[in-house]
Formats: C-alpha cells, structure tokens, sequence
C-alpha cells in the first residue's frame, strides 16, 4: 500500500556497521586488560542494545565488570568510532527514495542508542528520508517488545494496518508481529538465516528491500 509504514531496524539491515561496534567493545576490553573479540563472536552479542553487548563481551573477564562501568568507555569511543568504518547495504539510498517517492512513512527503529543512531544516519546522508528515529533509549522498552514501533507509528502518524518491520533480528520479528506490522526478516544481516527462518516472517529479504 503506497501510504503503509515501514519500519527498519539499523544495524545489520541498513547499515553495516559491524566492524564499528567491534572495535568499541575491544577498546573497552582493552581498557579492563583482556584480548579483543574476533568479528564473528561481536556479531553474535550486537541486537538487543548497549547493556547486553557489554555483559556479553566482558563476561569471560576474570573478575565481573558491570555494564555500567564499561559503558562511559564505550560511548565516548563509539561517538567518533560510529562513523568510520559503516556503510549503508547496496541499494540502501535508492530504495529509501523510491519508498518516500510513493508517500511511505518510514522510520528508524533501533536497540542502538538515539544519539548514535542518528550520528550515523546523518553521517549517510540517510536522516531525510525519516519521519522518526526511535533508539534503544527512545522509550522506556526495547524491542522485542512493541513500545518503539508503536511510538514510531504515533511520530509518523501512521496505522499499523499494512505496514511493515523490517530486521536482521529474532527482536525485529517479534516487535513486529506484537504491534499488528507484518515482518520482513534481512537475510544478509548479522543474524544466521536460518534462525531467521525459524523465527518466521511474512517476506525475507536477500537485499535491502529485495525478497526472495
């Protein structure tokens, strides 16, 4: 429907911003005197927000750390690391264009931060293709439950009937279906596929935008 919502999740669906994230959770490593993390173990803790990327990063640490010790490590460093290594998907800008072209409200909603979000989103030259940006510190839950997008939906002005989520994530999927939107799961995101298709989707993407 021309003037059906989407919602997009951000890391892993629009952008690829894995190598970012990593970097930041070793740097906080670094600073507690443990070795950094390889690519494919940080991919398995990005998706339910800040506080749980760092338990699980530093949960082989000798003696506990708490998330809210690491945490001013981490945002100071991921305010400039955010930006230099992300990229949007291919396709990303033009599908973004086409969709407003046709009077779709979009939105952002992420378990990333607000204010990283849309340092990244301005970064791309992405933000005006957004009616909202909601974070993972936006509204008082986080996806998987459906309070983001709902509050996504009140910003735009938009009803969920035939609207759409889309994300890499179980938590996507599950937000999406809570809130009444039909779900699109990014197959070429962080998360396993085949997890993804367990979980279950109305559509999944082999590319932003693109379904099977």
């Amino acid at each position: 429907m021309p003037d059906s919502p989407v919602l997009l999740d951000l890391d892993g669906t629009i952008v690829d911003s894995l190598a970012d994230i990593a970097a930041s959770a070793n740097h906080v490593r670094a600073t507690f005197g443990l070795s950094p993390l390889p690519l494919a173990a940080v991919r398995q803790m990005v998706g339910d927000g800040v506080t749980m990327l760092l338990q699980r990063a530093l949960a082989d640490a000798p003696t506990a750390i708490a998330a809210s010790d690491a945490w001013p490590i981490y945002d100071a460093h991921h305010r400039d690391q955010c930006i230099r290594e992300v990229r949007p998907y291919p396709g990303v800008p033009e599908t973004l264009a086409r969709w407003r072209s046709e009077g779709r409200p979009l939105a952002v909603v992420t378990n990333k931060p607000e204010h990283f979000a849309r340092r990244i989103l301005d970064h791309l030259d992405l933000t005006r293709f957004f009616g909202a940006v909601i974070g993972g510190d936006s509204v008082a839950e986080r996806k998987p439950d459906p309070a983001p997008l709902r509050e996504a939906l009140r910003r735009l002005g938009a009803d969920a009937r035939g609207g759409l989520m889309a994300g890499d994530g179980l938590q996507d999927l599950r937000a999406g279906r809570a809130a009444g939107l039909r779900t699109a799961a990014a197959l070429y995101g962080f998360r396993d596929p085949a997890s993804l298709r367990a979980e279950g989707a109305d559509e999944y993407w082999v590319a932003f935008g693109v379904p099977e």
